[in-house]
């Protein structure tokens, strides 16, 4: 009887993981076929998109988008990129697209990838230069956009 409360108990466990394992690459998925929609979209509009990986307990992310919902960066933005958010959670997230776009992420978040409306990479931020977004001024980020 121990033996047969061993094997279901195994069965349990291994079905269990199946369907984390499941549930993961279904994220992956998703986030990479919105990803290609923001490509599309990109296009279609001829500008440039810029992937943001961040996370909503970062600080340095909420004052990158702070910055980026002010009057000035705002409109540079809406005239001339599509914006496509991803979030990396605990760097747990989303890897995938992290990974597609030659992993940002490494030195910090929030992490930026400009994409080319051809879609080829334009820029990326590996060296973690707005990690410290919540020590940036507006004109630090501004002149990063009007440099793209």
């Amino acid at each position: 009887m121990e033996h047969r409360f061993r094997i279901l108990f195994s069965l349990l466990i291994f079905g269990t993981s199946l369907s984390a394992l499941s549930y993961c690459s279904k994220q992956s998925d998703i986030i990479l076929s919105n990803y290609e929609e923001s490509l599309v979209l990109a296009k279609n509009s001829n500008r440039k998109l810029i992937v943001v990986f961040g996370a909503d307990w970062c600080p340095d992310c909420r004052a990158l988008d702070g910055i980026f919902n002010e009057p000035e960066p705002k409109t540079l933005l809406k005239e001339n990129f599509i914006i496509f958010k991803v979030d990396v959670g605990r760097f747990d997230k989303n890897l995938s697209l992290n990974d597609k776009l030659g992993n940002p992420i490494q030195n910090g978040i929030p992490a930026l990838v400009v994409v080319k409306p051809d879609g080829n990479i334009l820029t990326s931020t590996k060296g973690g230069e707005f990690s410290n977004a919540s020590k940036m001024t507006k004109e630090q980020v501004l002149e990063f956009l009007y440099h793209l």
